[in-house]
């Protein structure tokens, strides 16, 4: 929208001797009687316009109080405008690190995709390659790693905890020690794994003493 100074054509600094001479100019230039049939309506509109803002800025109280309106509304258009900046910066911002936050979790994927792929090449390779030595006769035998020791004592250990607790549990105390002393092949593997754990164990402490 236009303000009262755009209308008369003049800046807000303009002198009440400026403004007049602009309306009296304006006026000539719209007044409707000087204006074809088709083109008085519109002038009729321009000239109630003109005859508004030169009988505010022609005042000079009017003039002020219309002056600290403008200025109270630039005022808001400009923390309007500032505020619809921070909003698009947030925005930009967001949509930023959304997209960096996509970009990683793709990297991220496509590096799980890489891995895997290459763990399944290598396994299909490595199971054609023995079995391409088993077609020679080759008998394949398996290097233990530490990854296969660890899991093997983890089992060891599962297996010794689940005994302990069925052993220390009353329920399942008595059939145990039934099942012991009933069988003879059990009873001997477990007095030699008892009498291999204890002498471990034995010779564990004695390297503290």
């Amino acid at each position: 929208m236009k303000t009262l100074y755009e209308i008369l054509e003049v800046s807000q600094t303009a002198s009440k001797e400026v403004i007049e001479k602009a309306y009296k100019t304006l006026v000539k230039k719209y007044h409707p009687d000087l204006q074809s049939e088709e083109d008085k309506k519109q002038a009729e509109r321009t000239m109630k316009q003109l005859n508004e803002a030169y009988e505010i800025l022609s005042d000079d109280e009017k003039r002020k109080e219309y002056d600290q309106t403008l200025e109270e509304a630039r005022k808001q258009e400009e923390q309007y405008k500032q505020s619809q900046e921070q909003v698009s910066q947030e925005e930009l911002r967001k949509e930023n690190h959304k997209t960096k936050e996509e970009i990683r979790k793709s990297k991220q994927m496509e590096r799980e995709i890489q891995k895997n792929m290459q763990a399944e090449y290598e396994a299909r390779y490595q199971n054609a390659y023995e079995n391409y030595l088993r077609s020679l006769g080759y008998k394949i035998k398996y290097k233990w790693t530490w990854k296969n020791y660890r899991d093997f004592f983890i089992t060891i250990a599962i297996i010794i905890g689940i005994c302990a607790i069925l052993w220390f549990f009353p329920l399942t105390h008595n059939w145990l020690v039934e099942f012991y002393e009933s069988n003879q092949i059990i009873k001997t593997i477990v007095d030699i794994v008892w009498s291999i754990l204890v002498g471990i164990w034995n010779a564990i402490t004695s390297l503290f003493e």
